[in-house]
C-alpha cells in the first residue's frame, strides 16, 4: 500500500509543478501580445486547462500524503522537522494555492473576457506572481523534504 500511495503522491507533484513552470512560461511569452484576440483566447484556454489539470492532482498530494502518514502510523508520534513541515506546511500551501490560484484565475478570465488591456496586464501580473510564489513554496517542501533538515 505504501508504494502505491507514494507513487500517486509523487506522480500528483509532478503533473501539480510541472503544469505550474509550463504556465508560467507560456504565459510570460504570451503577455507581450495579448492584445491579440487569439493570444487572449488562448490564455484563457491555458488557464482553464491548468486548473483542471492542477487542482485535482494537488488534491491527490494532499489525500496521498495524509493517506501515507497514517500508513505509516505517524499520526500521534514525535516526528522530525521536515516531517512536521511537509505535513502541516504542505498542507497549508496546497490549499491556499487551490484557493488563490482559482480566484486569481477566475479573475483573469473574465478580464481577457472584457478585453480591457490595463486589466488584462495587471490580472496577468497578479496571476503569475501567485503562480510564481506557489512554485517556490512547493520546492521548499521538497527541499526540506529531500534534506531531511
Amino acid at each position: 500500500m505504501y508504494g502505491l500511495l507514494l507513487f500517486f503522491h509523487l506522480t500528483g507533484l509532478s503533473i501539480w509543478l510541472g503544469s505550474l513552470v509550463a504556465v508560467i512560461v507560456m504565459l510570460t511569452m504570451m503577455k507581450k501580445h495579448i492584445a491579440s484576440p487569439e493570444i487572449g483566447q488562448l490564455a484563457q484556454k491555458t488557464v482553464k486547462i491548468f486548473n483542471f489539470l492542477t487542482h485535482p492532482s494537488s488534491f491527490v498530494v494532499l489525500i496521498s500524503g495524509v493517506l501515507l502518514i497514517v500508513d505509516m502510523g505517524l499520526i500521534r508520534s514525535a516526528k522530525p522537522f521536515w516531517m512536521h513541515y511537509m505535513e502541516e506546511v504542505g498542507g497549508m500551501f496546497i490549499l491556499l494555492f487551490i484557493v488563490l490560484l482559482s480566484i486569481l484565475g477566475k479573475k483573469l478570465v473574465v478580464k481577457l473576457t472584457a478585453g480591457d488591456q490595463l486589466d488584462i496586464r495587471s490580472g496577468m501580473a497578479r496571476y503569475l506572481s501567485g503562480m510564481m510564489v506557489s512554485v517556490v513554496c512547493v520546492l521548499s517542501v521538497v527541499f526540506i523534504v529531500a534534506v531531511k533538515l
